[in-house]
Order: C-alpha cells, then structure tokens, then sequence
C-alpha cells in the first residue's frame, strides 16, 4: 500500500481516537452530582491500612467521618467495602464506626477491584445509581482499579481526592491515571455543596429538612476542616 494512503489512514485514526476521547471527558467532566442518582462507596478504611497511611492523617479521617454523616443525613446509597482477610486487617476504626449509618452495606472483597465482586456488582445494578462518589483506600491500588471498572460499567466516577489515601508518598501516577480515563475531580466540600446545592434550606427535600437537626447537633463545617494535603 502506497505510503501516502498508510499516512492518511494513521491521521484519520488518530483524529478519531482524539474525538472519541474528548467525547468521554465531556460528557464526564461537565457533570454534576445528582441528588437522586448519586451513591457513595468506601473501599477498605480498615485499621491496617489507616496504620500505614502516608502523610498527616486526621484530615482524611475528619473528612470521611463527615463523609459518612453526610450519607446518614441524605440517606443517599452507601456501600462500604472490606479488604479480606478482615481478622488482619479489621473493620471500621471505631471513629467511623459509631458515624456509619444504618442504611449503609458492608461486603467483605477478595479482588483489588470491587467491580470483579459478583455481589457487590449485583447490589450496584440493583442501586440503579447513575454516578458514584470514591474514598477510601488505597489510593493506588483499590481506589485506582475499582473507578477504572465502574468506568468501565458505564457509572460516572467522582473522586474524593482528600478523602483518599494509600502508604505511598507519591500517588500522583494512580490519581493522574484515573483521571485521564474519565473518573471527575472532585473534594468532601465540592460533594457537600454539589448536594445542598444552595444556602435556601427550603429547597432541601423534604425528609433532608426533617433530619436536619439531628445532623447538625455532630455537623462540621467544610471550611472548618483540618486542611489536606494536595496530591501534586
């Protein structure tokens, strides 16, 4: 085949994978949350894993704490998983423990990726949830395959980049590669206020209204919160 003929067939194949990718990154990354579509997983906060976390701890750990009050309050899907073997690795640590609200799932996983667990991709389809919010760990394992998979299940993907940690002081290869494949760049504060959506508490939904003063009596403000440190 003439060279000139191969040189256009490679032009016009890379003008398509270029369309097909800003396809995919618009269509992800001009989403926002959608309170009646949105569910939260946690992938493996257990005690093993908090031990040996990189860098200053409480700001991930204050954050997931008003993560999981926050699920409580809006009663919005929440899934939380757990790295197997849990007698080494354990449960909840007892702060997140006593926040973890009563509508929340538990799965105990033996796969790296949640999506590869037949009951927890099960209980997702069930969900019928649109978009799902990540935090947990560890950033370069778990987190990293499990969004690459519900990717690849067709969920919009929010990453909860201070609500994330791994033992490796340099995750920045995992994060940047989550987000070049579609996963959405998003904080605790971003989601809290992508869900309240305005300061008129009248516009909240109804049973959101009715379980605001319990919500309020443990309510940390975001711009309260101990400040992270950014993944560069």
């Amino acid at each position: 085949m003439p060279k000139k003929i191969l040189l256009v067939f490679a032009i016009l194949a890379g003008a398509s994978l270029l369309v097909g990718a800003w396809n995919v990154s618009s269509s992800n990354k001009s989403s926002m949350i959608d309170r009646d579509g949105v569910g939260i997983i946690l992938i493996d906060v257990q005690p093993f894993f908090v031990d040996i976390m990189s860098g200053s701890r409480e700001p991930v750990m204050e954050r997931l704490e008003q993560l999981l009050r926050l699920a409580d309050w809006t009663q919005i899907p929440l899934i939380a998983t757990f790295e197997h073997p849990t007698e080494k690795n354990g449960w909840l640590p007892e702060r997140l423990e006593n926040v973890f609200p009563g509508h929340g799932e538990r799965f105990v996983k033996r796969t790296f990726c949640l999506c590869r667990e037949p009951e927890i991709r099960s209980r997702l389809k069930e969900l019928k949830i649109k978009q799902i919010v990540l935090a947990g760990c560890e950033t370069d394992v778990c987190v990293l395959q499990s969004a690459l998979g519900l990717l690849k299940m067709g969920y919009q993907v929010f990453l909860l980049e201070d609500s994330v940690f791994t033992n490796e002081s340099h995750p920045e290869p995992a994060i940047k590669r989550m987000y070049q494949a579609g996963v959405i760049p998003s904080t605790y504060k971003t989601f809290f206020y992508e869900l309240t959506q305005g300061v008129d508490r009248e516009t909240l939904p109804a049973a959101w209204k009715e379980r605001m003063p319990s919500y309020m009596k443990d309510y940390t403000n975001p711009y309260k919160l101990v400040p992270w440190e950014l993944k560069k």
